[in-house]
């Protein structure tokens, strides 16, 4: 590791996630740290089952944030991630409630970051969550998923050929997939980076913003990767209700915004795109599951409302990813 000592902070977001976050946190204070300094810090989204109460009476240690509202996954990780960089941090690792940490992990990625500093993004692959156990027995769906995926596009499960996010062969690390993306629920990130390409874009709300943020570390010219011998566990969903009105909703019009400001898209292809996801969505057959043609036409409609409402952010996103893409990406 290079000289002086570097310094981490951890984020976790809980909102009404009390069942987690007591094994969650116990992981992350106990992690070995050796050679850099580590914060770990709790923001609340205005839990009302005394998560924070918990928090502070068991790990005084924690850094805590009291969100006056629920600011979705996006909002409330950059209150956090504002505050890390403000400190000083030079690496921050966004952590779900609902994942067990091994006692080595932060270290091994704050040794690959200092070791391979063309990395802007990288994560471990995720496990199923054993509350009973500390092994890594059997990736979790979304790692099943990953590995199948590979360097595909992000959206290589609609069947539209499209580049591979994944950057050349040459230079790369040992033992990396260069994924599209590293799931947000597990996503350890150089400072150096947010503050050149910015922090997660609040119009997500809630899903796609990890996506969009290595999207844009990209553009901007790092790597982007999941390092294939260091593993978390993640229980997944641990929050949400997967098939609630509100991530149908979000999903849909989130993945019409990732598009939309997509500037590596030609406007034919994201046309293409559109309207296949669009015919879908219309019938029922949601990125989240089926439901009722009547459900999905509604819920469709108020999608669209959505987007048509941020037609000037989208503009404006597209003319900030060209300059983006423009820069050091294509040095």
């Amino acid at each position: 590791m290079a000289s002086g000592r570097r310094r981490v902070a951890t984020i976790t977001v809980g909102t009404n996630e009390i069942k987690w976050l007591r094994r969650c946190f116990a992981s992350l204070v106990d992690n070995d740290t050796e050679g850099f300094d580590l914060d770990v810090h709790f923001v609340d989204n205005a839990s009302a089952d005394g998560s924070v109460d918990m928090v502070a009476r068991e790990f005084p240690q924690v850094k805590i944030t009291r969100n006056p509202a629920n600011l979705g996954f996006t909002g409330a990780n950059n209150v956090g991630i504002r505050t890390a960089l403000a400190d000083g941090a030079d690496y921050i690792f966004l952590v779900n409630p609902d994942t067990w940490t091994p006692p080595r992990l932060i270290r091994a990625m704050v040794e690959f970051a200092e070791r391979w500093p063309e990395y802007g993004i990288i994560g471990p692959l995720q496990y199923c969550y054993d509350a009973e156990s500390a092994e890594l027995a059997a990736f979790n769906p979304w790692t099943n998923i990953a590995l199948w995926l590979g360097e595909q596009h992000a959206f290589a499960g609609d069947r539209l050929d499209h580049p591979s996010p994944a950057s050349s062969f040459e230079g790369r690390a040992p033992r990396t997939l260069e994924h599209a993306y590293v799931q947000g629920s597990a996503l350890f990130a150089r400072a150096a980076m947010l503050r050149e390409i910015g922090i997660l874009d609040e119009v997500f709300h809630t899903y796609y913003e990890e996506v969009d943020l290595c999207r844009r570390a990209r553009w901007a010219g790092w790597r982007v990767a999941l390092l294939l011998d260091e593993g978390i566990q993640h229980y997944g969903g641990g929050g949400a209700t997967t098939r609630s009105a509100y991530t149908r909703v979000h999903m849909r019009r989130n993945r019409y915004y990732y598009l939309l400001t997509d500037v590596d898209w030609s406007p034919v292809k994201a046309a293409r795109l559109a309207t296949r996801w669009l015919v879908a969505d219309l019938l029922g057959k949601s990125v989240v599951g089926r439901i009722d043609p009547a459900t999905g036409a509604r819920e469709t409609a108020a999608a669209l409302m959505w987007l048509a409402g941020h037609a000037p952010t989208i503009v404006e996103r597209r003319r900030s990813h060209r300059v983006l893409r423009t820069g050091r990406g294509a040095a």
